[in-house]
């Protein structure tokens, strides 16, 4: 008969402990939602800084590692640099789970910024431009505010989906 007690006793005390981890995880879970909500893409996107990325744009997947996180501007640098408009940007894989709440020091610069420098160092770019603007090869001729002088023709830096160049412009 004490067997079956003591069974009983310690049925009724694993149910209990199994309920209070229960407990305890959506608590935890619950802590992680609230403090999820609160987290930004270019926080993310911070935390991947130096890290390996995927970065899916249009219908192609440009990979390398990430080495600048600017004003609507992400620069991927692999077999070549490629600067991103981040609004280009469809989906993003990394191993890193970071978060970086922080801004870079140089963080307010942006497309208009890289296409000074590397007009500067009369880099020959690639520009990829939104919809079906097609491919522009060339060096920059004009590097206004708020677009970019190439080849004979004038685009917008909205119109911008990436910039490829053999250099990073913020190394």
């Amino acid at each position: 008969m004490d067997d079956r007690i003591d069974a009983l006793l310690a049925d009724v005390e694993a149910m209990h402990a199994s309920r209070e981890i229960h407990a305890r995880r959506g608590e935890f879970g619950d802590e992680l939602a609230v403090h999820a909500a609160q987290r930004t893409l270019l926080e993310r996107m911070r935390g991947t800084l130096g890290q390996p990325v995927q970065v899916v744009v249009a219908d192609r997947e440009i990979s390398g590692t990430a080495v600048f996180l600017g004003d609507g501007i992400f620069v991927i640098a692999g077999v070549e640099t490629v600067v991103v408009a981040i609004d280009s940007i469809r989906e993003i894989r990394t191993r890193s789970r970071r978060h970086r709440y922080e801004p870079g020091a140089l963080e307010r610069l942006g497309m208009a910024s890289a296409l000074r420098r590397l007009a500067a160092d009369h880099e020959e770019i690639s520009l990829e431009l939104a919809g079906d603007g097609g491919t522009i090869r060339g060096r920059s001729d004009m590097v206004a505010a708020d677009y970019v002088e190439i080849s004979g023709r004038i685009i917008p830096h909205r119109a911008i989906v990436l910039v490829r160049a053999r250099t990073n412009p913020f190394a």
